[in-house]
């Protein structure tokens, strides 16, 4: 990777300081009333778990249509920058920026559930892979959808799906599919990361995140060639002409 991508997203990111605050202040907005609250732990760690899925989601879809509307990808892969490597450094990219934004409200959130440092520092990195795999979600989401306003259902629709079949809201009973699907869910680590903090639960095993980290790019990469296109507002390579 060349690296362009990244350093193009971290400058226009840092030269919006107004829209960077906004991505800091509203989600610690939202934790700082659940920290200081009465909630119990569970309850609590299933609307952080919410929080920081949804607005990395978010944060990695709406872009990403509003820049494939205004011809600044289709401008980006006519410059010779290949499709799957575009995707990924913007999903890089947006995935520091995100852990960069959330990190006051993690350190709220853990506070709030008395997290001691080693279960701190579990959950920031389950946070950071929970970021990633939500990132790489968001390109799919950005492809699939074609407003920016069918972006923000779908990013709504499929990241809260995948934090119900990751058990952030049910529990699946133990031996049942749906705790089998549960076990092998992206967005589990994060949810018992919440609930370790908070003296809820064992410490979470990061095996099945790490693994969907290494799964979700190469994903990316065998889509990108057709995902790349469809960004850009033009047809894969291989796809045919229209007949005229």
């Amino acid at each position: 990777m060349s690296g362009l991508v990244w350093e193009t997203e971290w400058r226009i990111a840092l030269r919006r300081p107004r829209l960077f605050a906004l991505n800091v202040l509203v989600p610690l907005l939202l934790a700082v009333p659940i920290a200081v609250s009465e909630a119990p732990a569970g309850h609590a760690a299933a609307v952080y778990a919410v929080l920081f899925v949804i607005h990395a989601t978010f944060g990695s879809a709406i872009p990403l249509v509003r820049d494939a509307e205004t011809g600044l990808v289709g401008r980006a892969l006519r410059a010779g920058v290949r499709p799957g490597e575009y995707l990924l450094e913007r999903c890089a990219s947006g995935a520091l920026l995100d852990g960069v934004q959330l990190l006051p409200s993690l350190l709220v959130a853990c506070w709030g559930l008395g997290s001691d440092a080693a279960a701190f520092a579990v959950a920031l990195a389950s946070l950071v892979l929970a970021l990633w795999a939500a990132n790489l979600l968001g390109v799919l989401v950005a492809a699939a959808a074609r407003t920016i306003a069918e972006a923000a259902l779908f990013a709504a629709v499929s990241a809260l799906l995948l934090l119900h079949v990751s058990g952030v809201f049910r529990a699946g009973a133990p031996g049942s599919l749906s705790a089998r699907i549960e076990a092998a869910a992206p967005f589990r680590a994060i949810h018992e990361a919440l609930l370790h903090s908070a003296g809820g639960g064992a410490r979470p095993d990061l095996t099945i995140a790490l693994a969907w980290a290494v799964v979700l790019p190469a994903i990316l990469l065998l889509l990108a060639t057709r995902l790349g296109p469809r960004l850009a507002g033009t047809p894969p390579r291989d796809a045919p002409g229209r007949v005229m």
